[in-house]
């Protein structure tokens, strides 16, 4: 497998680059139903979530990675079995990601075009970037990300004269526990970063800056969201919101510019497919590094035809097995819970088992 090694900077910006794709087609819509006018502050509320899974999976992956983790910890058979749990459910992942992504440019101003046409060309850019180099990809990252925070921050600029403030305020003491509890659709939402924790082995050891600079990432995008969060219900209102597939895109329609652009909907879908790139190839790497401690003696040998397997694999789910409804349906109920079970709820019980395997030794 290729040890390139990124900073620890590169990472967290791949995760967050990613993480953007879901949480622009989840976010307020998933949370309104629970916290009404309040769900602006949901990403706030699942700060705590965010935190904790980050420092979990930090305390297991260490320097080596997950992957090498579990299996170093739990042995060939039990971490085997952990490793294939993670990979089943990303190739899940992968194969949902590659769908939405498809599905969005389908309906962006080309609905004449094929869904079959937009899903191969996504599949073959993921595949492309997945078999190369995780440095070359670390910067791309970078650059994806920066793209993105200035596209949805003019988005978001241009929508502030529209916002009408009692669509979101006042919030009052009885709305603070339905804050509090939309903090799991919200987690769920943002756990798709977890798989960013199979690459922490491929990290410079001299640029590691320890846990509490992915801390400060984890808040400082949650707190970000909350922005954005705030600026979309505020235009669209909690009734509208929660009607819409996708409120941050719906929002895009009505921003413009006299004299220069009037409509920037299918530009702002378009540069989210980076979005769905990045997230898609750090699921593809992640898949990568879970086969390499899984078949740690012949992974060389067959790491790429795998990885175009695990992109084909995903291919046929997406196309054969999540079909429109059901892939939106997926990504609003199983998948936030499955993010929160893989991404909390299991490293937990593998940080018990690590200290007990540690201690007994």
């Amino acid at each position: 497998m290729n040890q390139e090694r990124i900073s620890h900077t590169q990472l967290t910006a791949l995760i967050w680059a990613g993480v953007l794709a879901p949480a622009a087609e989840l976010l307020p819509s998933m949370t309104l139903a629970t916290a009404g006018r309040g769900a602006w502050l949901s990403p706030a509320a699942a700060i705590p979530l965010v935190v904790l899974s980050g420092l979990l999976l930090g305390r297991l992956s260490g320097e080596r990675g997950l992957a090498q983790s579990i299996a170093g910890c739990f042995g060939r058979v039990g971490g085997g079995l952990i490793l294939l749990i993670y990979m089943v459910w990303g190739e899940l992942l992968l194969a949902l990601r590659l769908r939405l992504c498809a599905q969005r440019l389908l309906s962006s101003g080309y609905r004449d075009g094929s869904l079959w046409f937009f899903l191969g060309a996504v599949a073959l850019m993921v595949l492309w970037m997945g078999l190369g180099k995780l440095g070359a990809f670390a910067r791309a990252g970078q650059f994806f990300l920066a793209i993105l925070l200035t596209a949805g921050g003019v988005v978001l600029l241009l929508s502030l004269s529209q916002v009408e403030v009692q669509r979101v305020l006042p919030l009052w003491r009885q709305d603070a526990l339905p804050v509090l509890l939309s903090a799991l659709p919200a987690g769920g939402a943002l756990g798709w970063g977890v798989y960013g924790a199979f690459l922490t082995g491929q990290v410079r050891p001299a640029e590691n800056r320890g846990r509490w600079y992915g801390v400060f990432w984890g808040v400082g995008g949650c707190l970000l969201l909350v922005l954005s969060q705030l600026v979309i219900l505020g235009n669209l209102g909690p009734a509208l919101a929660g009607r819409l597939d996708n409120p941050f895109f719906a929002l895009a329609k009505s921003v413009g510019v006299e004299g220069a652009f009037q409509r920037v909907e299918s530009v702002i879908i378009s540069l989210w497919t980076l979005a769905d790139l990045t997230m898609a190839v750090l699921l593809l790497f992640a898949l990568r590094a879970a086969g390499g401690a899984l078949a740690p003696g012949h992974w060389d040998r067959w790491e790429r035809w795998v990885t175009a397997g695990a992109v084909l694999v995903g291919v046929v789910l997406a196309a054969v097995l999540l079909p429109n409804g059901r892939a939106l349906q997926l990504n609003r109920s199983l998948v936030p819970l499955g993010n929160l079970i893989l991404g909390l709820a299991l490293p937990f019980l593998l940080w018990l088992g690590k200290g007990f395997c540690e201690k007994k030794r």
